[in-house]
């Protein structure tokens, strides 16, 4: 067999989960247990219910398709959306329990936006932060009747080049961290604008709606912070503890006399070359986090291979 397909306004709202409004075109050929299709497919509108907003997905595949069961290898598919492209190569197979299709996808991100991944799966807006993000990810998504975002099961790895936060706050405690960190507290204290980069790299996976951490590590000019935690797609919840690694000691950190009182204590928290080693947290929701010094968790963080939020409430 062989010829052209095309389709227009499938809903995609009948798949719980998700929403938007396919079309696709393309040509088939091969025989009935071996269907070789080309295609494409643009939604204009697809969105997950998670995050509530729509963007433009364009898609281009090659597929293996056994018509007499409906099995489906795709080989790969190309796909864009916003300012982002991924590729994904995988199945679509069909299972009897429960009933429906179970669908095993390994993910590449290459090119790609972080915003627009948030963007695409979290309800915060604006998204929480910005920056180029590399990603591999092992996507799987079983058959039922529950939303997509309950079924849906990722687990893989990802690098944000040159990241910067949405949110003043945090990206003031991460700047006033950075200057502190570098024995500069005459300029933190100015709260001037220094909007530094963070480079962010993790290993996560995401069930049941919420991304957990294993490792998140990122580094700021004079800090290295590690944690562990888990962050919520609705961005109701944050909840990280682990260590920062700053380059100046805690008497460096500020300014006048507080500098000379504290001088004594540098040496309890000068480590492993750091010249400051503190456990800290991030906790709280996006709107409102909350950042403090984490003792109560210091001999954990030593125990699991620290953990760490950035910035603490006080000098």
């Amino acid at each position: 067999m062989q010829g052209n397909y095309s389709f227009t306004n499938a809903d995609l709202g009948t798949i719980k989960g998700i929403g938007g409004t396919l079309s696709s075109t393309g040509q088939y050929s091969g025989t009935l247990g071996n269907i070789a299709v080309h295609g494409k497919t643009d939604t204009p509108d697809f969105q997950i219910a998670s995050s509530g907003h729509a963007v433009p997905l364009h898609t281009e595949f090659h597929a293996i398709v056994d018509g007499t069961s409906g099995d489906t290898y795709l080989q790969p598919v190309n796909a864009t959306f916003l300012h982002s492209s991924f590729t994904a190569n995988g199945s679509v197979v069909r299972v009897s329990t429960p009933k429906g299709h179970d669908i095993e996808l390994d993910v590449v991100l290459d090119h790609a936006q972080i915003e627009d991944l948030l963007r695409l799966g979290v309800r915060t807006d604006p998204p929480v932060m910005s920056g180029p993000v590399e990603m591999k990810t092992r996507l799987s998504l079983v058959p039922g009747d529950e939303n997509l975002t309950d079924r849906l099961k990722l687990a893989g790895n990802f690098h944000v080049l040159r990241a910067h936060f949405a949110n003043e706050k945090v990206q003031g405690k991460l700047d006033s961290l950075s200057l502190r960190s570098q024995w500069k507290p005459k300029e933190a204290q100015a709260h001037g604008e220094e909007n530094v980069p963070v480079d962010l790299r993790g290993v996560f996976t995401l069930k049941d709606g919420v991304l957990s951490f294993s490792l998140l590590h990122f580094i700021v000019p004079g800090t290295h912070v590690d944690m562990t935690g888990d962050y919520s797609l609705d961005g109701k919840t944050f909840d990280f503890h682990g260590t920062a690694r700053l380059d100046a000691k805690v008497s460096q950190m500020t300014t006048g006399w507080k500098s000379i009182l504290l001088k004594p204590i540098d040496p309890f928290f000068s480590k492993d070359g750091a010249g400051t080693e503190v456990p800290i947290r991030i906790t709280g929701t996006e709107s409102e986090p909350r950042f403090g010094l984490d003792f109560g968790h210091k001999d954990e963080h030593e125990n699991i291979g620290k953990n760490v939020d950035t910035g603490a409430k006080r000098d």
